[in-house]
């Protein structure tokens, strides 16, 4: 399984790929927080 990081802002909860100073969303300063997001392989069908 790989990883990736996202950002979410813990005002509005607005999700960046990264890190941004303030919120496009809610216009609030220093509120994005770092999250680990494990992504799966999808190369299963279940039909």
């Amino acid at each position: 399984m790989a990883s990736s990081t996202v950002f979410f802002c813990k005002e509005c909860g607005y999700e960046s790929a990264k890190w941004l100073g303030k919120c496009p969303g809610c216009n609030s300063w220093n509120s994005f927080v770092e999250e680990k997001i494990n992504k799966k392989a999808s190369k299963t069908s279940t039909r």
